[in-house]
């Protein structure tokens, strides 16, 4: 399945993406590694959102790239 798309917004998406690797991603990266820093982690709430955050932002990057990827313009 193709997705039409314009160039503009495929410029907004690859936008995003440059947004989540480049600043987006190290923070939530720090944040797994100051949570997992709290001990215990089968109790540890902050840590289980931190990753979901961080899984989040992967899964939305993935997603984008695929529709760049399979964009007919």
């Amino acid at each position: 399945m193709y997705d039409e798309l314009t160039e503009v917004d495929i410029k907004k998406m690859q936008e995003e993406i440059n947004y989540r690797v480049r600043e987006l991603r190290p923070q939530l990266i720090e944040e797994v590694k100051v949570a997992r820093s709290f001990g215990d982690l089968s109790e540890n709430f902050e840590y289980k959102a931190a990753k979901r955050e961080k899984n989040r932002n992967d899964s939305r990057i993935r997603y984008l790239e695929n529709m760049i990827k399979t964009a007919v313009v």
